[in-house]
């Protein structure tokens, strides 16, 4: 494993590691809610008309799918110069993980 002259190392690096946690949170929390069978739409009254709303569980997985961007550019802007062959993988591994989190929801609504 290469350092760089700070010490440091892409693959330690807080930021390269959040998003993949964010990413598993949101498959899990999407298979949990698959696995525990079919859910009655929640309903929203607007101007006397009853209509379907998005879940919690549709808005918290939202916001782990949101909140890995921030880090993932973070990572992408600290480590690209510093050790850009691993940050090159991690940001592969990143971009893996966002993709298999968000294509259950995708195929889903197809």
């Amino acid at each position: 494993m290469t350092a760089t002259p700070d010490g440091g190392s892409a693959l330690r690096a807080p930021s390269a590691w959040i998003p993949l946690v964010l990413a598993g949170g949101a498959t899990a929390l999407l298979a949990g809610y698959l696995m525990t069978g079919p859910h009655e739409p929640t309903m929203v009254i607007e101007n006397g008309i009853a209509r379907p709303d998005e879940s919690a569980t549709a808005r918290l997985w939202q916001l782990l799918m949101l909140g890995q961007l921030p880090f993932i550019l973070y990572f992408a802007a600290v480590w690209l110069p510093k050790d850009r062959k691993r940050a090159a993988a991690l940001l592969a591994v990143q971009g893996a993980a966002f993709v298999a989190a968000a294509l259950p929801v995708i195929l889903l609504e197809a």
